[in-house]
């Protein structure tokens, strides 16, 4: 119980570190204007975001590795029946498959991204381009299949 509500204000604590950094990024210097472009905005706190958003990954990357460690280490040969015992294969797989789906999107992409009026081409920046493409992608579909389970799970749960 104890372990809940410290997990509960750790979560309360970075929904307020991100609101505060999202408000810092949209109100202040938002409206900077772009030196090179002056169409375009160039935000003061873009840097702050990212970092904080690098910080994130990194953290969640870091407790998803300890958690399945955990869970192999805590599992005592009590195997759960059903999909239930398989949750930790079936997101391992999930997340390998939308990897090498990103992957082979991004490497059939071909066409030159602009930011700012500027080309950047596929050749020049190719393990960069590939990286984002297979990211976006890989977020894309496991943003997608959270959907779907935490749909799934609230039938199953509404039936019991």
């Amino acid at each position: 119980m104890k372990s809940l509500k410290i997990s509960n204000y750790v979560l309360y604590g970075l929904i307020g570190i991100s609101v505060v950094i999202l408000l810092l990024f949209m109100f202040v210097g938002f409206d900077n204007v772009y030196e090179e472009n002056p169409k375009y905005n160039d935000p003061k706190m873009t840097d702050l975001l990212l970092v904080w958003m690098y910080v994130l990954v990194a953290v969640t990357a870091i407790l998803s590795v300890v958690s399945v460690v955990m869970s192999i280490k805590n599992n005592n040969g009590s195997d759960v029946k059903g999909v239930a015992g398989k949750t930790g294969i079936i997101a391992v797989a999930a997340l390998i498959i939308s990897l090498v789906l990103g992957g082979i999107v991004g490497a059939a992409d071909h066409e030159d991204l602009i930011i700012n009026n500027k080309a950047f081409e596929h050749a020049q920046h190719g393990l960069d381009y590939m990286l984002t493409n297979v990211s976006i992608v890989s977020a894309g579909l496991l943003g997608l299949v959270a959907v779907v389970v935490t749909v799934i799970s609230m039938f199953m749960q509404s039936k019991k």
